[in-house]
């Protein structure tokens, strides 16, 4: 059953709570990855749009329910970013992402996808396994500084107990995560109150993390994966704005809005 949200006017605030947006390409793994010279024609495509280039490891620990911890694998990471460090491409054997800290619009974003996937085909990617796309919202508001007083701003069905009388404001964190079956994928929703001793600053906030992904594998088309993003980029853009109220929309002051196509 798709979520049963209906559409939204699209708006641009001046106070973006965008903390990352992602996109995520995992492939079949590429043998070649860390042979010297693999990814230069990557790096090639992206120019001098993303100078600052890195080699990393990403450790992985894999921990089976019952089972004794294994040891730790380590898989080598290309990340190539901007200037400002304010967007990432991560490329690895088995994936390439595009990240921003940075997201105003997104025209902007699928502009850069488009290099992304125009570089992916340089180093001979060509079939696709998963798609996933993730927006995570951390909303800040001077008046909400405790679960109760979140009720003005968050949409009380997605609140639920978290801003009743039942539980008070005793929440240090209360985070659900609903994951649903949609007809091009799945959708999953992560949201909840983050209070101050769970905050990396301190600052209590509501996480509104929402991710689709379409897990179905077949050759990776630069039209039809922009066309899907895109799709997916609506449907997010409906959860966010059914998840919250005008009390917050006049918070974050809306800049310019349009009308649902």
């Amino acid at each position: 059953m798709p979520l049963r949200v209906q559409p939204q006017p699209r708006r641009l605030y001046k106070t973006n709570p965008l903390k990352l947006v992602i996109c995520q390409i995992r492939h079949p793994v590429s043998p070649r990855f860390e042979e010297a010279g693999f990814i230069a024609p990557f790096k090639e495509v992206l120019g001098d749009h993303y100078p600052r280039v890195s080699q990393e490891q990403q450790v992985t620990i894999n921990i089976p329910p019952g089972a004794p911890i294994t040891a730790p694998s380590t898989t080598a990471l290309w990340r190539f970013q901007d200037g400002e460090g304010l967007w990432s491409i991560v490329a690895a054997r088995d994936f390439v992402s595009l990240e921003t800290s940075a997201y105003r619009a997104f025209e902007e974003f699928e502009a850069q996808l488009e290099q992304v996937l125009e570089a992916i085909a340089q180093i001979g990617v060509t079939y696709r396994e998963r798609l996933g796309v993730r927006y995570i919202n951390e909303i800040h508001h001077p008046e909400a500084q405790t679960p109760t007083t979140w009720r003005p701003f968050i949409n009380a069905e997605l609140l639920g107990m978290v801003g009743g009388e039942v539980l008070g404001d005793d929440v240090i964190v209360a985070l659900q995560d609903i994951r649903l079956r949609e007809p091009d994928g799945v959708a999953v929703l992560r949201h909840g109150y983050v209070g101050p001793e769970a905050s990396a600053d301190q600052e209590p906030f509501y996480l509104l993390d929402i991710d689709f992904a379409d897990e179905q594998h077949g050759k990776l088309d630069l039209t039809q994966t922009l066309s899907q993003v895109n799709a997916f980029h609506e449907r997010i853009k409906n959860v966010f704005e059914t998840s919250v109220t005008d009390a917050l929309r006049d918070h974050l002051v809306i800049e310019d809005e349009f009308d649902v196509a």
